[in-house]
Order: structure tokens, then sequence, then C-alpha cells
């Protein structure tokens, strides 16, 4: 389910991902289960001022329905901090949804450009 939260996911990817969020203190992944299935996950990285969503999932069968924004509700919740997240053109509404502040970027990578989001919530 992660995956889909990647650019351009592959095994080899995701498996790299999992090891070094293991090895990282500052990263916390919480879960949305429906009985003993997980139908979502958060991922964050804290730092002293803010914690950063390096990655949110529902599974397909069960968005829209509002799973996202409680694993949002759930790390606001619990801090006082800024949250911030960094995504793409296909997650940005849902950021813009829930309240958070947009700025729109463009990188470039292998020579092609792509249009980044940095969202922000206070």
């Amino acid at each position: 389910m992660y995956s889909a939260c990647m650019f351009e996911p592959t095994y080899e990817k995701f498996k790299a991902k999992a090891r070094s969020f293991q090895k990282d203190s500052s990263v916390s992944i919480y879960g949305f289960f429906d009985g003993e299935s997980i139908i979502g996950v958060i991922a964050t990285r804290e730092n002293k001022e803010t914690i950063e969503i390096i990655g949110i999932s529902v599974d397909n069968k069960d968005r829209n329905a509002g799973l996202g924004t409680k694993l949002i509700d759930y790390i606001r919740g619990n801090t006082d901090k800024q949250i911030v997240a960094e995504t793409d053109c296909d997650a940005v509404g849902f950021y813009k949804k829930y309240g958070f502040h947009i700025n729109e970027y463009t990188v470039s990578k292998s020579g092609e450009a792509y249009t980044r989001y940095l969202c922000w919530l206070n």
C-alpha cells in the first residue's frame, strides 16, 4: 500500500525505503486498521520544529471515506508543531481540502521537469 505514495515505485525501492525508516528514530509509522487488515498508513519524520508527512496512503477500495483525514487528524491531535508535506499533483487536492497552505515549484530529474507542492499546516 505504501508504494502508492512513492515516485516510480519498485519492489527494490520500497525495500530500501522500509529499511531506511527502520534505522531512523525520527520516523514514525501509524496504521488505520479494519479488523486485522491495514487500510491506511501515514509515515512522519519529526524534528525540533516540524512533523513532515513523508508518506500517506489509503487502500484504493477505502478512499474517499475520510481515512486520510483521520490519519492527519491523529498526527495533528498529538503535536503542536507545524505539519509539512511535499507532494505531486495527484495528492495536492487532498492537502488543499484539509486546509494546508500550498507553494508550487518545479524540479528537474533526468532532464524532465516535474511540478511539486510544499504543503504546510500551522
